[in-house]
C-alpha cells in the first residue's frame, strides 16, 4: 500500500467525520444525539444482525470514537484490543491489558452509545474454560451484546490451545451466555493464519467448524484476504462468518457482501488511520510552524453533543 493511497483513504474517513460536524456546528441549541444507554434489545439486535445480510461492525477504541461512529450511523460497534492498548501505551498482546481494565473500557463504551457493542475479549483473559465463563459474565454485566474469544493463548510457551481445549473454552462461553442471556453473541476465533500464514488454513477452518457445532453464533479466522479462501470459509465453516477489512485494503464491503460474509469488522485500522492524521499534523507544525489543514477539525461543541449525559464543563 503506497503512502499516497493510505493518505487518500484516511482523508476520506476524516472528511466524512468533518462533514457531519459542520452540519451540526451552527445549531442554536445542541440536541442530544443519543438517549441514555439502555441494554434492552441490544443483544437481540446484534443477534438479528447475524441472521441475514451483511453488516459492518465498526471497531472503536474508546467512548469518544464509539459516540462518533454511532452518530455516523453504525449499526453495531466492536472494541479493539489493539486500539485500547495503544491508547495507554501498551502493545497489542494477550495479557497487556487485564480483564478488569478491558471490561472497564468496554463498560464506558457501552454506557455512551445506544447501539450494540461486541467486545474483543482476546483469549478471555485466562487459559481455562472457567476463566472464559467469568469473562462472559463480566462483559454481560458491563453491557456488551457479544464477545469474541480466540484460540491463541498469548503465551509463547503454550501457543495455540490444543484443539479440544479450545473447543471446551467456546463451550464455556456459549453455555454461560445461554444461562445469562441467550441473545448474547459468541464469536469464536481461530487465529492460526494470523500467526502462521495460509499453511494453517485447513486447521483454522476445522476449528471454526468445531466451534459452530458447539453453538458459536459467529466464526472468525483473521489472517486471510484472498477472496476465494474467504468464500470457502463462508461455504464450509458452518455458521455466520466475520470477515476483516482494513483501511487501505483492496477488498470492499460490497465484495464481502457478494462473498456472503455476514459481519465485517475493521480491527484496529480506524485507530491506526486516526493516528496517521495525528502524526502528519504534528510533524507539519513542528517542521513548518503551520497548523493549516485542508479540512477543519470538529468543533468542540459538536463533539460534546455526542455526550448529552455528561456534566457540562465547556469553555
Amino acid at each position: 500500500m503506497s503512502p499516497t493511497r493510505f493518505d487518500s483513504l484516511v482523508s476520506i474517513r476524516v472528511e466524512t467525520m468533518l462533514v457531519y460536524g459542520r452540519a451540526h456546528d451552527n445549531r442554536s441549541q445542541a440536541q442530544p444525539l443519543f438517549s441514555a444507554h439502555s441494554e434492552v434489545g441490544q443483544m437481540k439486535t446484534l443477534r438479528e444482525l447475524h441472521q441475514a445480510g451483511t453488516f459492518v461492525l465498526v471497531n472503536v477504541h474508546d467512548a469518544g470514537s464509539a459516540a462518533l461512529a454511532a452518530a455516523a450511523g453504525a449499526e453495531a460497534l466492536g472494541t479493539t484490543s489493539g486500539g485500547h492498548a495503544y491508547t495507554i501505551g501498551r502493545p497489542d498482546a494477550a495479557g497487556a491489558i487485564d480483564r478488569e481494565e478491558a471490561v472497564a473500557r468496554i463498560a464506558e463504551i457501552c454506557s455512551t452509545v445506544d447501539v450494540p457493542v461486541s467486545a474483543d475479549a482476546e483469549n478471555g483473559w485466562g487459559h481455562n474454560p472457567e476463566d472464559v465463563a467469568q469473562t462472559i459474565e463480566a462483559l454481560i454485566e458491563a453491557g456488551a451484546a457479544g464477545a469474541s474469544i480466540e484460540d491463541w493463548s498469548g503465551d509463547g510457551e503454550i501457543g495455540f490451545y490444543e484443539r479440544q481445549h479450545a473447543i471446551d473454552r467456546i463451550i464455556a462461553a456459549v453455555e454461560t451466555a445461554g444461562r445469562l442471556d441467550p441473545d448474547f453473541v459468541i464469536c469464536a476465533r481461530s487465529d492460526r493464519m494470523a500467526h502462521e500464514g495460509l499453511d494453517a488454513f485447513d486447521d483454522a477452518l476445522s476449528r471454526l467448524q468445531a466451534f459452530a457445532e458447539v453453538g458459536a453464533q459467529c466464526l472468525y479466522a483473521p489472517g486471510v484476504s484472498d477472496k476465494s479462501l474467504i468464500e470457502r470459509i463462508v461455504r464450509e465453516a458452518g455458521g455466520p462468518v466475520n470477515g476483516l477489512l482494513g483501511v487501505g485494503g483492496d477488498l470492499t464491503i460490497d465484495d464481502m457482501r457478494e462473498i456472503g460474509v455476514r459481519r465485517v469488522s475493521l480491527g484496529s485500522s480506524l485507530y491506526q488511520a486516526t493516528m496517521a492524521v495525528f502524526d502528519r499534523i504534528v510533524r507539519q507544525v513542528l517542521t513548518t510552524g503551520s497548523l493549516a489543514v485542508e479540512t477543519p477539525p470538529l468543533n468542540w461543541k459538536t463533539i460534546e453533543t455526542l455526550f448529552p449525559d455528561a456534566p457540562a464543563t465547556g469553555s
